[in-house]
């Protein structure tokens, strides 16, 4: 089972990514500001990362940062979410390689979609539609 990590001061908005992604058969990891959002990864090494920007003790790009430098963590996807409509928000999340950036409020199903691409997990239908077959040749 695919670990991913919520870091996200409301818990509200915490607890709800948490329900989603566990009826989607992911275990979920839950920090509430960048501080044990940094410790929990380096300690629980999850398969990917969903983080706010905007949190207490730091921001969701000072904990990207960190855990880019760290060899335990480095390399794991991260997906950016925030209330903000700050486009700079936007370019710095991509500078950071993010696979995915949601402004809230998200369509969950959307953020799913994504995480199931980061992870490796997306159905060869969602590549695009079945290639078109010619009609049978009846006539023969």
């Amino acid at each position: 089972m695919k670990k991913i990590l919520i870091v996200e001061d409301d818990r509200k908005i915490a607890v709800a990514v948490a329900v989603r992604l566990k009826a989607n058969g992911y275990e979920t990891l839950t920090a509430y500001d960048a501080i044990a959002g940094v410790s929990t990864a380096v300690q629980q090494r999850p398969d990917l990362v969903l983080l706010d920007i905007s949190m207490p003790a730091g921001s969701g790009f000072v904990v990207a940062e960190r855990l880019q430098s760290l060899p335990r963590t480095a390399g794991t996807p991260m997906i950016f979410m925030t209330a903000s409509k700050n486009p700079q928000f936007k370019n710095k999340a991509e500078e950071l390689g993010a696979v995915a950036f949601f402004e809230k409020p998200f369509e969950a199903d959307q953020m799913i979609a994504a995480i199931k691409q980061a992870l490796g997990e997306a159905p060869a239908a969602a590549a695009g539609p079945p290639a078109a077959q010619p009609p049978a040749d009846t006539d023969r």
